[in-house]
């Protein structure tokens, strides 16, 4: 999805939207290999890989296993992924380790609501049905994209700046107040056209309304999925 659309999709459902919901840390893995399903009927299936649901409990799915149906590997994962309709996980085959091989990437949704929408991704190895590490997106936006308040026109406006890239003004207006953007309530990954992991982080003002848009690009460094490419753009006034 074009990521200007999903934030225009997003600003609406903020004026919609009427009620939130709380977000948790991820579990750590279980080393479980051979786990039983709870359902014949899979939560979701993209060619071979399918996934299924063990554990159904308050809006939340609990205990994931992947399995993939053309080689007979499966294991069971403590991961959590919300059961509401329309945010089933999303389930991609590619070489991300660059080993020539794909891996099963697994994106789930943590958590949505009033200016929230929080996915988490999951990348197995069927070599050693692990997932591999992802570097933390908003440890390394926060680090590089800074703001400021400029006067221009006789009104103030935000100018939001990220290495390499010339700065980027926001279409919002602090005249009566010196707010700025913060990240952390919207997080979307996705692995775009050229088979490379992306991280959508949105800049937001205290509202929820979505002012920029950080895309974070991933690629395959020292063990780990680390962030290769950063570009920031304004959110459609």
């Amino acid at each position: 999805m074009n990521h200007r659309r999903f934030l225009t999709i997003l600003a609406a459902f903020v004026l919609l939207e009427t009620t939130g919901c709380t977000f948790s840390p991820a579990p750590s893995p279980d080393d479980s290999s051979s786990p039983a399903h709870s359902s014949a009927a899979p939560l979701v299936q993209e060619g071979p890989i399918r996934l299924y649901a063990t554990q159904n409990s308050d809006g939340v799915y609990h205990h994931i296993t992947v399995e993939n149906e053309k080689t007979g590997i499966s294991r069971d994962y403590d991961w959590q992924t919300v059961s509401s309709p329309g945010y089933e996980p999303l389930v991609y085959q590619t070489d991300l380790n660059e080993d020539g091989e794909a891996e099963a990437v697994v994106v789930t949704t943590r958590g949505y609501g009033t200016g929230m929408y929080i996915t988490e991704p999951h990348i197995v190895d069927w070599n050693s049905t692990r997932e591999l590490e992802v570097q933390d997106p908003l440890d390394y936006t926060r680090d590089q994209v800074s703001f400021s308040i400029l006067h221009q026109d006789g009104r103030q406006i935000i100018q939001a700046r990220v290495p390499g890239q010339s700065p980027v003004a926001l279409p919002v207006n602090t005249a009566h107040s010196s707010e700025l953007p913060q990240f952390g309530s919207v997080i979307r990954y996705y692995v775009d056209d050229h088979n490379k992991l992306n991280a959508e982080v949105a800049a937001q003002m205290s509202d929820g309304v979505a002012v920029g848009t950080v895309i974070l690009q991933y690629g395959w460094q020292t063990g780990a999925l680390r962030v290769e490419g950063i570009t920031l753009d304004p959110v459609a006034s």
